[in-house]
């Protein structure tokens, strides 16, 4: 198979990692004067641009990849770095002479199981996390080339430290690592931070501002140009379908269905429009076939675990009150189409019942924003949703919200 391949879920390396090129081009640019927060809702493909990184660095750069997503505390994000750090041999042949405890758990690296290094450098670690922490990663000035660490859902962490620990712990931890950005011997080193929820409404959370995060340059992760996402249908189409004549009018219901094309989106009709193909024992992809498996497969219960994180991660990411004002402002876009700023803000001020304060509302539909649950169109101050198959699927399935 020359083209892309379905990899719903995954992470998609090689081929099947379709047309972000110029995304990725442009982060070794930017990459060149400053660290990256790299922004992307769930599903758009951001742990695996992040993932190309690691595998395929630009000349001159040593790469680590690390998801802290299941992390809670400083101890796990530094246990983990130190432990990737100390698995490459050039790195730690300059390290392990720093101090006696880290030379016998170097030593180990590559005769044990990674999870007990990680555990036995997390032990030793514990409360002085900030100073040894600060300790084990100015002794990589040292090194000849460019380090590059990449670290995939850091807001989940900082909030995890929050909850586990408390506020004072998540904002000594951001400090922490802004000033260990900020050490001018560290210049040669660079992060990538990744993660799909609203970093700016944890920093508010946790009272630091956006001053720990004011030296990243921002860069966004968003869905295919039209014509790009036409080209991704057409090759998943010629791949997966071993389709050769595709007719436009197919390629533009697939569009017409999903709205913004996004790469996960896509696959899902794609997949399950071939399986209906196949269930009908139909030689030819049809716009009736791919209609009825959109209706009856990709909004049908079997498919419901595909977008049902979009709800859920709601509860995750506010309290019992948000939350529940959150599904109400979405499901009134759903309802709705399209709603203007002023009207959403007043159903906010009636719902909330005056126990959130109004800029509340800003944070709250920036985070909506940032999940791609809808769109906000500046000349037109409204909000709408901008994929109409999460729209579709809100409405099939929590179109239950009380008013």
């Amino acid at each position: 198979m020359e083209g892309p391949c379905f990899v719903i879920g995954n992470i998609a390396k090689g081929k099947d990692l379709w047309d972000r090129q110029e995304v990725i081009s442009n982060i070794w640019k930017t990459l060149e004067k400053s660290s990256i927060l790299l922004k992307a809702p769930r599903r758009f493909g951001k742990t695996s641009i992040m993932y190309h990184l690691y595998e395929n660095p630009k000349p001159g750069f040593k790469t680590f990849f690390l998801n802290t997503e299941g992390m809670g505390e400083p101890q796990d994000f530094l246990s983990a770095l130190f432990t990737k750090v100390l698995s490459d041999s050039k790195l730690r042949g300059k390290l392990i002479s720093i101090t006696q405890w880290l030379k016998d758990i170097a030593g180990k690296v590559e005769e044990i199981e990674v999870a007990d290094v990680r555990l036995k450098i997390k032990n030793e670690i514990g409360k002085d996390w900030k100073e040894k922490g600060l300790y084990f990663i100015s002794k990589l000035q040292g090194y000849d080339d460019r380090i590059l660490f990449i670290i995939d859902e850091l807001p989940i962490l900082v909030q995890n430290i929050s909850r586990r620990s408390g506020d004072q712990s998540a904002y000594d931890f951001l400090h922490w690592f802004r000033s260990v950005r900020q050490m001018p011997e560290l210049s040669h080193i660079r992060w990538v931070v990744g993660g799909f929820i609203g970093i700016e409404h944890i920093l508010e959370v946790v009272k630091t501002g956006t001053k720990v995060i004011n030296d990243f340059s921002s860069a966004r992760i968003g869905p295919f140009t039209k014509e790009d996402g036409k080209s991704y249908i057409m090759e998943l189409l010629r791949n997966e379908g071993q389709i050769s004549e595709i007719p436009l009018s197919i390629v533009d219901n697939f569009l017409e269905l999903i709205g913004a094309p996004v790469p996960y989106f896509i696959q899902i009709l794609v997949k399950e429009s071939l399986y209906e193909m196949e269930r009908l024992k139909q030689k030819a992809l049809s716009i009736d076939i791919i209609n009825r498996a959109y209706r009856e497969e990709v909004l049908g219960p079997a498919s419901r675990t595909y977008f049902e994180h979009y709800f859920t991660r709601l509860k995750d990411y506010y309290d019992e009150n948000i939350e529940r004002v959150a599904k109400r402002l979405i499901l009134e876009v759903a309802r709705e189409g399209r709603v203007k700023k002023t009207e959403l803000f007043k159903l906010f001020r009636q719902i909330s019942k005056g126990e959130l304060k109004d800029e509340i509302f800003s944070y709250l539909m920036t985070d909506i924003e940032n999940d791609f649950y809808v769109f906000y169109d500046l000349q037109d101050k409204s909000y709408s949703f901008s994929t109409n198959i999460l729209r579709d699927w809100w409405l099939r399935y929590h179109d239950l919200v009380e008013e």
